[in-house]
C-alpha cells in the first residue's frame, strides 16, 4: 500500500516534489502563503517536513523556479475563487457528512433571478433563491448569503442545506444567495454602502414570488462578506435577527456602537492560521476583539477557531456547524416542534 502523499506520520507532514530545477517552494495556508523552500535531497528530488495538528487542513502550492503547481504527487485539490490548490488533510481532519451530496435524501431546488435595484444605485444582480423539499405554508426563515454563487459552488451551502434540513437540525428555511461583482466587493461589503437597500428590496421580492413571510432572517457571509453580515445586522436591527460570520474582516470605525446587537445572535469562526490572510491583517485577533464587543453589547455569540487558513475548505467544513447554532442558539439540536 502506497504512502499518502504528502506522507504524514504522527503530527508531521512530509511534501515532496520530483523533478529538476534551480528553485522549489512551498506556500500554503500555514504560512500565509509567504514563500518557504524546500531543501534538494537529491538532483531531482525536493522534500520539507512540517508539523501540524491532528486535525489541521490546509491550501497550498509548490512553485518551482517561478511557476506555481498543484502538488503532483497529492490527487486531494480543493477549488476556490482564484481556482485549485492542493489540500491537506491531517488525519483527525474529516469534511462533516452534511457536505456531500446524498442521492437518497430530498432536494430543495434553487431557481435563478436578475434583479434590479429601486435606488439610485443602479444595482443589477443576479440572486438564486434555494426553496426547501417540504416547503412552508406561511413562514419560514431565511438565509442571506453574500457571495451567494461561491456559496453553492465552493462552500457546498446547497448540500448543507439539503442534508440538514432532511435531518431536521435546521427548520424548513429559504435562502438567497446573492452574487457580487468582485471588483466592487470592497466598497459594496462595506457600512452605509447601498447594498444593504438592494437587500431589502430582495427580500421584497423573494416574498412575493414565493408567498411565504420570512420571519427570521439570518446573514451569512465570509471574509468581507462576513463584516458585511454584522454590518447589516447593526444597521437592520429590526428586519434582521443574526449573522454568521466566516473569517470576517472587521473593518468598524473605533467610534462605532454596537448596541443594536442586544439579543442578536452570531456566530463567528476563523482558522488559527488567519494571521496575515488579507492586506496583512491578524483576522484571527480581529475575531476575538469583536467577540468581546458582541459579547458586551447584550448579543448572544459563539466564536469557534480551527486549524485552517483563509479557504472555502474552512468555510465549507465548518458551515454546517454555523447554522444549527444560528438557529439553535446553542442547543445541540433543532426541536421542530
Amino acid at each position: 500500500m502506497k504512502n499518502k502523499v504528502p506522507e504524514i506520520k504522527n503530527n508531521c507532514a512530509k511534501f515532496i516534489y520530483n523533478g529538476t530545477a534551480k528553485k522549489v517552494s512551498i506556500v500554503g495556508d500555514f504560512n500565509n502563503w509567504k514563500k518557504e523552500p524546500l531543501f534538494q535531497i537529491k538532483e531531482d528530488k525536493w522534500a520539507i517536513t512540517k508539523e501540524f495538528p491532528s486535525n489541521a487542513r490546509f491550501d497550498y502550492k509548490f512553485i518551482v523556479d517561478k511557476e506555481e503547481i498543484l502538488d503532483p504527487l497529492n490527487p486531494n485539490k480543493t477549488e476556490g475563487g482564484f481556482g485549485f490548490n492542493s489540500e491537506l488533510q491531517m488525519p483527525r481532519f474529516h469534511y462533516p457528512i452534511a457536505t456531500k451530496f446524498h442521492q437518497n435524501i430530498p432536494h430543495g431546488t434553487i431557481k435563478k433571478y436578475t434583479i434590479n435595484s429601486n435606488n439610485h444605485c443602479n444595482y443589477k444582480r443576479d440572486v438564486y433563491l434555494y426553496k426547501p423539499y417540504k416547503s412552508p405554508h406561511k413562514k419560514s426563515p431565511l438565509l442571506i448569503f453574500q457571495d451567494g454563487l461561491e456559496y453553492i459552488i465552493f462552500g457546498s451551502a446547497r448540500n448543507t442545506l439539503d442534508y440538514l434540513i432532511h435531518k431536521e437540525e435546521i427548520p424548513d428555511t429559504y435562502a438567497l444567495f446573492v452574487d457580487i461583482r468582485k471588483e466592487n466587493r470592497l466598497k459594496e461589503y462595506s457600512p452605509n454602502s447601498c447594498y444593504g437597500e438592494f437587500l431589502v428590496n430582495t427580500i421584497q421580492f423573494a416574498e412575493k414570488k414565493t408567498n411565504i413571510k420570512f420571519d427570521k432572517k439570518y446573514l451569512v457571509g465570509v471574509s468581507l462578506g462576513g463584516f458585511v453580515s454584522v454590518a447589516l445586522l447593526l444597521e437592520y436591527p429590526d428586519l434582521f435577527n443574526g449573522a454568521i460570520s466566516q473569517s470576517g474582516v472587521f473593518l468598524f470605525e473605533k467610534e462605532a456602537d454596537f448596541d443594536s446587537l442586544d439579543k442578536k445572535i452570531i456566530y463567528m469562526d476563523n482558522g488559527k492560521y488567519e494571521t496575515k490572510a488579507t492586506s496583512s491583517l491578524n483576522i484571527l485577533n480581529l475575531n476575538k476583539k469583536y467577540k468581546q464587543k458582541f459579547k458586551k453589547s447584550g448579543a448572544t455569540v459563539s466564536c469557534k477557531e480551527w486549524n485552517d487558513g483563509h479557504s472555502w475548505g474552512n468555510w465549507k467544513a465548518h458551515l454546517p456547524l454555523a447554522l444549527k447554532y444560528i438557529f439553535t442558539s446553542g442547543r445541540t439540536k433543532y426541536n421542530p416542534k
